[in-house]
């Protein structure tokens, strides 16, 4: 009888990690649309009301998304990994530092997005005003999302260390 517990415990353990990360990245998914969202929009002001072109409007906007989405992913996606008092500061620095990656990605691709889409424009009359930009900075936070899920999964929320042993062991195992 006790040869099975340990199996039965393996294995609920492991659904239960399959579950939760099921959950975690469809949460992921929801707050990263809401960060899309805000993204699309402070992109569409920089571009209308200040005229600004080139990188900046995407790195600005890829920027002030990134706030809202820590705060979104600390107290709901990763819930169970919190980052409170002084923590909290350590979490968005860690954020912030893991984020710069999909930062990069997604100013980058934005960049050459655009720079693809003005040779393919002209063909096109009915394309223009903000459409084509904002296009192109949805497919580049697309792919910057990827890269930041990857990274603050693994650095600015770990898995606990309770939950350490156990995968070190699943590992050796496996």
């Amino acid at each position: 009888m006790t040869m099975n517990a340990g199996p039965e415990k393996n294995t609920a353990g492991w659904l239960r990690s399959q579950i939760l990360a099921n959950v975690r990245v469809i949460k992921y998914g929801v707050v990263g649309f809401i960060g899309i969202a805000v993204n699309l929009g402070v992109m569409a002001v920089l571009l209308k009301v200040f005229s600004l072109r080139g990188w900046i409007p995407s790195a600005a906007a890829n920027v002030a998304s990134t706030v809202g989405n820590f705060i979104m992913h600390n107290a709901w996606t990763f819930a169970d990994r919190q980052h409170r008092g002084l923590r909290l500061v350590r979490g968005f620095v860690s954020f912030t530092l893991t984020s710069i990656a999909g930062i990069c990605v997604s100013t980058a691709a934005y960049v050459a997005f655009t720079r693809i889409a003005a040779h393919i424009a002209p063909a096109n009359p009915h394309l223009g005003g903000l459409r084509i930009p904002l296009a192109c900075q949805f497919a580049a936070v697309l792919l910057g999302a990827a890269v930041c899920y990857v990274l603050n999964r693994e650095f600015t929320w770990p898995r606990s260390e309770e939950h350490a042993p156990a995968n070190a062991a699943r590992a050796q195992e496996g």
